[in-house]
């Protein structure tokens, strides 16, 4: 083999690695802007300071360029997500607000009560996701894809959000399970028109 070609695939190998390396890094920049908009959105709704996430639902999102961006939170902590709660879970896979919302909708483990304040603080966060989707709806209708129809899927998702917050306080087995059948209809009634 002579010593062109050697080079010409050093290189090959070289830029697959850097690319391979790059494309498993967590999505940080916007994620990072937009989770904390979301924490600080959570908080506030927890409070019971509905105005007052409202403001800041429509302050934020002015920095939301691609919806994308927000609906990426709920992707698991090692990809970008938000993850559930302020603290990783051991099992990576599992620490993601949508895998945890289908696994719970699935089925609630006996020992869910030693998770609670981290689901209850997950759905404050679904609700204030619900608040950023609200701000961010379309400024006219496009077939199915009305003004009315974003509107009412936000609210949806932000009553089922704060449904599974309150289930998760209650440590409720059902609750949790039903509620987070609530949160996986809602995202799925609105993905059905207006998933890009």
């Amino acid at each position: 083999m002579n010593i062109k070609l050697r080079f010409m695939l050093a290189g090959v190998a070289f830029m697959a690695a850097l690319g391979f390396t790059y494309a498993s890094l967590p999505i940080a920049a916007a994620g990072d802007k937009v989770g904390a908009a979301v924490k600080k959105i959570g908080v506030l709704i927890k409070k019971g300071d509905n105005a007052g996430a409202s403001k800041d639902a429509s302050a934020a999102a002015k920095n939301i360029e691609e919806l994308a961006d927000l609906m990426h939170m709920f992707r698991p902590r090692s990809k970008g997500g938000l993850g559930v709660g302020e603290k990783p879970l051991p099992n990576k896979a599992k620490d993601g607000i949508e895998v945890m919302l289908r696994d719970l909708a699935r089925d609630v483990p006996s020992n869910i009560g030693k998770q609670a304040e981290a689901l209850e603080i997950t759905g404050y966060w679904i609700a204030a996701m619900a608040d950023l989707t609200h701000a961010k709806a379309p400024k006219k209708n496009l077939g199915k894809k009305t003004i009315k129809a974003w509107n009412d899927y936000t609210t949806d998702m932000r009553v089922a959000g704060l449904a599974f917050a309150k289930a998760a306080a209650g440590k409720g087995g059902q609750e949790i399970k039903t509620a987070a059948a609530k949160v996986n209809a809602s995202c799925n009634n609105c993905h059905s028109i207006f998933k890009e």
